[in-house]
């Protein structure tokens, strides 16, 4: 599950988990962090443990947040469209779930939830069109 407020800007160069492709992104991702203005780089141990993991008791997490963590799930695919279902939690408990499309001929989402959602989901579909061998998104 990813940090909410995690904003992934490209694949993690170094191996900073053992298991990567098992992480809520489907890899393991730099990035940034957007839990208070100005945005903030993210040193690689708060990558590591908390920003692809969620659930952090990081420093920046505001007191009074909606969720705790993302998942993202790619649950079908047909020849236009992925289907992505993602469920956010607060408290260890589900918060809200849904579904976004994105349009592989077209290259755009088809839904348009929060902009915040839509970069994690962005991150966890070009993960997974890499491990697929698929297509690149952009």
């Amino acid at each position: 599950m990813a940090c909410p407020y995690f904003i992934p800007t490209n694949t993690h160069e170094r191996e900073l988990w053992p298991h990567r492709h098992w992480l809520s992104l489907g890899d393991g991702f730099a990035g940034r962090c957007s839990a208070h203005a100005p945005e903030s780089l993210c040193d690689d141990e708060t990558l590591r443990s908390q920003c692809n993991l969620g659930y952090a008791k990081c420093a920046n997490l505001p007191a009074d947040r909606s969720v705790d963590a993302v998942r993202f799930l790619v649950q079908s695919q047909d020849a236009k469209i992925l289907r992505v279902r993602f469920a956010c939690e607060r408290a260890h408990r589900p918060d809200s779930c849904g579904e976004l499309r994105y349009d592989r001929n077209s290259k755009i989402w088809l839904d348009q939830p929060d902009p915040q959602l839509l970069l994690l989901a962005e991150a966890a579909v070009c993960a997974w069109i890499r491990r697929h061998g698929k297509d690149i998104l952009r």
